[in-house]
């Protein structure tokens, strides 16, 4: 019995390499996943996307297949960037380094590797915090996130984070990878200093991908250590891909990008020589993975002065508060796609 079943193990991972079973999911199971994804599991969310879309025009265009943009000179991302950027002073910066410095792991050699990044949303001033928020919620990047995934989203994270210069190579999410959290998801990361090439780049995959989740490389990093499984090697990633396919999020403070961080090949934050602040809002839907801890029914996590009694808007109280009900909790939706996806997907 288990020769058998190692038999079909290894049978079913070749035949999702082949080219039948890439059309299969392109032209079958995408479009059947879909639309179970959008008007079942979030139905709820695709009713109030419908409401909240009626004649509303204004939004970033996110080409199909290409799920990333890069946003230049946008007063709105350069706005809310200049506030963030005013409100930090040295001695944030130099306390935020003496709390990467002051991890305790057990492994000496894992402090040294995992340090690199730490998030200080908590400490900006409040009204900094609310007009993050604001941004989050502004109607644009809404309209945007909402059109991408066909269904009103919710916030699963919105962090403001340092890198620093830490390690001697790229580990971790330093490496090329996807979030492996769900279906689809919309992220911004918006530079908050000015980046360049020695302090961290997001560097994204600029090259369509048809089959989103369900398209894999197969050459991930053997015997991961923390941080690296489902990761792939430069090395690795350049024999797929020339450097003409990758872009790179590299610009003054202000510049960003939208990019479906569970679809799109990424990679970033490893600096060289120099320190890099990034905001971070990540647009989900309840059934994603990533977030769940950090639900509230009452106050929104990242900044529990909102309150649902005080939130009037029924679109606000959704991407604030949203949650799954207790049909998807009692199946575990969020496990029952990773598995799919992880059964279904094409590998190259």
């Amino acid at each position: 019995m288990i020769k058998f079943s190692q038999f079909l193990k290894k049978k079913l991972v070749i035949i999702k390499q082949t080219k039948p079973w890439y059309f299969f999911i392109k032209f079958f199971f995408i479009p059947f996943f879909d639309f179970i994804w959008v008007y079942i599991i979030n139905f709820q969310g695709r009713l109030l996307a419908v409401i909240f879309l009626f004649k509303k025009k204004n939004f970033y265009k996110i080409n199909k297949y290409e799920e990333a943009k890069l946003i230049e000179n946008d007063p709105d991302f350069q706005k809310i960037a200049y506030k963030i950027r005013n409100s930090i002073d040295e001695n944030l910066i130099n306390k935020m380094k003496d709390q990467l410095e002051s991890i305790e792991v057990n492994d000496p050699t894992q402090k040294k590797n995992s340090s690199y990044s730490v998030e200080f949303f908590e400490l900006l001033p409040d009204e900094i915090k609310q007009e993050i928020v604001n941004f989050a919620i502004s109607e644009k990047n809404l309209v945007t996130a909402t059109k991408y995934l066909k269904v009103l989203p919710v916030i699963k994270k919105l962090i403001v984070y340092l890198n620093v210069p830490k390690n001697i190579e790229e580990r971790a999410a330093q490496l090329w990878h996807k979030d492996d959290f769900g279906y689809k998801s919309l992220d911004i990361f918006l530079a908050i200093s000015d980046i360049n090439i020695n302090n961290g780049p997001l560097y994204f995959l600029k090259a369509k991908n048809e089959l989103g989740v369900f398209y894999k490389i197969k050459n991930v990093i053997k015997n991961a250590q923390q941080g690296e499984r489902n990761k792939i090697s430069l090395d690795v990633f350049s024999d797929y891909y020339k450097k003409s396919e990758v872009g790179a999020l590299i610009g003054k403070s202000g510049t960003g990008i939208l990019i479906d961080s569970f679809t799109k090949y990424h990679r970033g934050g490893f600096c060289k020589t120099e320190n890099r602040i990034m905001l971070r809002i990540s647009y989900q839907t309840p059934d994603s993975s990533r977030g769940n801890k950090a639900y509230d029914s009452e106050n929104f996590y990242y900044y529990p002065k909102i309150n649902k009694k005080n939130v009037k808007s029924i679109f606000h109280q959704y991407v604030f508060f949203k949650y799954r009900n207790k049909f998807l909790r009692l199946i575990k939706i969020d496990t029952v796609i990773l598995f799919l996806i992880k059964i279904f997907h094409y590998k190259k």
